[in-house]
C-alpha cells in the first residue's frame, strides 16, 4: 500500500515539474513571443531584438522573425534615402532649369525684345538699320526655340511620344559601346506611363553600365507579350556582387532602387543576374493594360507640343502635308515662313 501512494506521489511530483518545464520553456516563452509580434503590429521594429528564452525551436522562430524585420527596416531605411537623393535631384534639375530658362531663353527674349524697340524707333528714318535689327531678333527667336525643344527633349524625349519605345531605345548612343536592340513579337504602343517608365529603365541601365561596368556591348530587347511587355538589357561588363544589392543605396548607388520603384509603381517585376566579371542582366517586366488604346498623336512643329489632332486650335496643309497647332501664335509663325520651321525641326532628328 505503501508503494502504491509513494507511485502515486512520485507520477504527481513528475507531473507537476513537467507541467512547469512546459510552461516555463514553452509557453511563457511563446507568450513573449506573442506579445513581441503584437508590439510589431504597433510600429516597433526593435522588438525581436531581445531574447524570449524557451527550447531552441522558439528562438530559432524568434531569430528568423528578427531577419525578416531587419529586412524590412532596411529596405524601410533605402527607400527614405532614395527618396531623399530623388528629391534632391528633382530640386537641382529645376535649378538647372531655371538656369537654362535665366541665361538662355529669358536673355534672348529681353534681346528680341530691345531689337524690336530699336527697329520700331528707327522704322521711319532708318530703314536699313531697322530692317537689320529685325533680322536679327528672328535670329535670336529661332536659337530660343531651339533651346527650348532642347529643354523639352530632356524632360520628355519627343522620340518616344511621336515613334514609340523601340525607336527612342534606337536613338540612344554612348561613345565607344554598341547599343543593339531587338524586337521580339507585333511592336505596339503602350500607354505614357508605361513607355515612359520602360524607357527611363533603359536609359538608366545603360548609364549604370557605362558608369561602372568597363562595357562594350550592350544589347536590349523588347518582347510583345500577350499579357504583358518585357524589357531585358545586358551587357558585357565586369558586373558585381548581387549580394550587395541591398547595400547599394547606402552606398550612394541609386539606378537599381530607382528601376524597382517604377516598374513596381506599375505592377510589374524585376530581376537582376550579374557576378562579379560575368556583366549585368536586367530583366523588367509590366502586365499589359487591356482597357489601353493608343491615342494618335502629332508634334506641333512650331513648338514641339505633343498633341492629338481632334484637340489641336488649327491645321494647315503644306506640300501635301497637314500640320497641327496647339495655339493661333503657333499656327501663324508657321504660316508666315513654314519653311523655317521644317528645317529646324528636320536638323533636331538628325541630332
Amino acid at each position: 500500500m505503501d508503494d502504491f501512494f509513494y507511485l502515486c506521489g512520485l507520477m504527481v511530483a513528475l507531473l507537476v515539474v513537467s507541467n512547469l518545464w512546459v510552461y516555463w520553456r514553452v509557453l511563457l516563452p511563446l507568450r513573449k513571443l506573442a506579445a513581441q509580434a503584437t508590439a510589431l503590429t504597433g510600429g516597433d521594429l526593435t522588438v525581436f531584438q531581445s531574447p524570449c528564452g524557451g527550447i531552441g525551436e522558439i528562438d530559432q522562430l524568434r531569430r528568423a522573425m528578427a531577419g525578416m524585420v531587419g529586412h524590412i527596416r532596411r529596405t524601410q531605411q533605402q527607400t527614405s534615402v532614395y527618396r531623399d537623393a530623388l528629391t534632391n535631384g528633382q530640386e537641382a534639375e529645376r535649378a538647372r532649369i531655371a538656369h537654362e530658362l535665366h541665361d538662355d531663353t529669358t536673355q534672348a527674349l529681353i534681346a528680341i525684345a530691345q531689337s524690336l524697340d530699336l527697329a520700331g524707333q528707327w522704322i521711319g528714318t532708318e530703314r536699313p538699320q531697322a530692317a537689320e535689327m529685325l533680322k536679327g531678333a528672328r535670329i535670336q527667336a529661332v536659337e530660343a526655340v531651339g533651346n527650348l525643344r532642347r529643354l523639352i527633349a530632356d524632360l520628355r524625349p519627343p522620340a518616344l511620344e511621336e515613334l514609340g519605345l523601340v525607336p527612342a531605345l534606337r536613338m540612344l548612343n554612348l561613345p565607344d559601346i554598341v547599343i543593339d536592340v531587338e524586337v521580339e513579337g507585333q511592336q505596339r504602343r503602350l500607354d505614357e506611363h508605361e513607355e515612359l517608365a520602360l524607357f527611363r529603365v533603359a536609359q538608366e541601365a545603360v548609364r549604370n553600365s557605362a558608369r561602372h561596368g568597363l562595357v562594350h556591348q550592350i544589347d536590349m530587347q523588347v518582347a510583345y507579350l500577350k499579357d504583358r511587355t518585357r524589357l531585358v538589357v545586358t551587357d558585357d561588363g565586369k558586373g558585381f556582387d548581387l549580394a550587395r544589392m541591398d547595400t547599394l543605396a547606402a552606398e550612394g548607388h541609386y539606378g537599381l532602387l530607382g528601376i524597382q520603384e517604377r516598374i513596381q509603381h506599375l505592377n510589374g517585376t524585376v530581376a537582376v543576374r550579374t557576378a562579379p566579371k560575368q556583366g549585368t542582366r536586367i530583366q523588367v517586366e509590366i502586365p499589359l493594360k487591356t482597357d489601353f488604346q493608343p491615342s494618335d498623336v502629332v508634334r506641333d512643329p512650331v513648338c514641339s507640343a505633343i498633341i492629338q489632332p481632334q484637340q489641336a486650335y488649327g491645321s494647315t496643309v503644306y506640300e501635301g502635308e497637314r500640320y497641327y497647332f496647339c495655339c493661333p501664335v503657333c499656327q501663324g509663325a508657321f504660316q508666315r515662313d513654314p519653311q523655317l520651321y521644317l528645317v529646324e525641326n528636320h536638323n533636331q532628328s538628325e541630332d
